[in-house]
């Protein structure tokens, strides 16, 4: 028992905490209660997968606890459409309310020319705006 490990993993394998003998348990009963918990031993090669130690695997996210109880590389980040949409009202809507400060600002100073290029510029961000998100369905 001496210098153990024993990890939890959630339901797709990922590492969701690690407790240590002699620290987070010191006799046999003690260690009963994490392995009823759900906690399994894991070897010190082992945890250096599952914390980054030995690379991020094939896919650049890392090593899971497979189905062997061995570490697997982590499946690859799959974005929705929900998460590209955001990303693309992150970047768009910043663009436009810095258009329409200036548009506010060129209104109030009367400069007809400026008020004319930005409507066409905001004309212009809006439209590739709504583009990028129907590209991103």
């Amino acid at each position: 028992m001496k210098d153990e490990k024993l990890s939890k993993f959630d339901s797709d394998g990922r590492r969701i905490a690690t407790v240590l003998s002699d620290i987070h348990y010191h006799n046999d009963a003690e260690r009963q209660k994490y392995l009823d918990d759900g906690y399994v031993v894991t070897s010190d090669e082992d945890y250096a997968y599952y914390i980054g130690n030995k690379g991020t695997g094939v896919n650049g996210t890392g090593y899971v606890r497979g189905a062997d109880g061995k570490p697997t590389d982590a499946p690859a980040v799959v974005i929705t459409t929900e998460q590209k949409q955001a990303s693309i009202a992150a970047e768009y809507e910043s663009q436009i309310a810095e258009l329409k400060d200036a548009l506010a600002t060129a209104t109030l100073s009367g400069d007809e020319s400026l008020i004319a290029d930005l409507k066409t510029e905001y004309a212009s961000v809006t439209a590739d705006y709504q583009k990028a998100l129907k590209e991103a369905e």
